[in-house]
C-alpha cells in the first residue's frame, strides 16, 4: 500500500491545525454544549409550566413552547417532561409579536414577512424560587417567504436558540 504524497503546504496547513487543536484544548477550552448549564449536567428535568401571550397571534404559543422544548433537549440541558414534579419549571411571556408584508408581488401576494419578537423566559425550582431569567429579548428580521406561520416559527426559533445559550453559558 502507498500513502498518498502531500505537497509542503498540505503538510505545513496539517501541522497548524493539530498545534491549534492541541493549544486549544491544553488551556481549557471545551466546546459550549459540553458545559454544565444553570440546571447543572443535564439529567434534571423541567416542564414547561406557561406560555403567556400578550399577542393578537394565539398560534404563536406552541411554535415558542416546541422550539423551547426541542432546544433544550437537544442541547441536553435537562429532560423535558410534563410532570409537575420536575424540578424545574419554566414560564414563558410572549411580550410582543407583529409581522408584517414588506414585499408584495405584482398581483398583491406576500413575498417577504418582516417579524418581530420579543419574550422572557423565567426557570423556577421545584420550591418555586427563581433560578434564571432571560429578560425580555427580541429579534426582527425578513424572511422571503409566503407564509405567515413559516416567518413566525423561524425568528422563534432564532430568539429559543440565543435563550438557550444564555442558559448553557453562565458568564
Amino acid at each position: 500500500m502507498t500513502l498518498p504524497t502531500l505537497s509542503s503546504a498540505s503538510r505545513i496547513l496539517a501541522v497548524l491545525c493539530l498545534l491549534a487543536s492541541l493549544s486549544l484544548t491544553g488551556c481549557g477550552y471545551s466546546l459550549t454544549n459540553n458545559q454544565p448549564s444553570i440546571l447543572g449536567n443535564g439529567s434534571s428535568t423541567m416542564r414547561i409550566r406557561e406560555v403567556k401571550n400578550a399577542t393578537i397571534y394565539p398560534w404563536i404559543n406552541q411554535i415558542v413552547r416546541s422550539s423551547m422544548y426541542d432546544e433544550i433537549t437537544n442541547r441536553n440541558i435537562a429532560i423535558m417532561t410534563g410532570s409537575e414534579s420536575a424540578d424545574y419549571s419554566m414560564v414563558i411571556d410572549i411580550e410582543k409579536f407583529t409581522i408584517s408584508s414588506r414585499v408584495l408581488g405584482t398581483k398583491d401576494e406576500t413575498l417577504e414577512y418582516t417579524v418581530y419578537l420579543v419574550f422572557n423566559a423565567t426557570v423556577y425550582d421545584n420550591k418555586n424560587e427563581q433560578v434564571w431569567s432571560s429578560g425580555s429579548t427580541g429579534r426582527s428580521r425578513s424572511y422571503p417567504v409566503s407564509d405567515a406561520r413559516l416567518a413566525g416559527t423561524q425568528i422563534a426559533n432564532l430568539l429559543v436558540q440565543k435563550m438557550v445559550d444564555n442558559m448553557r453559558n453562565r458568564f
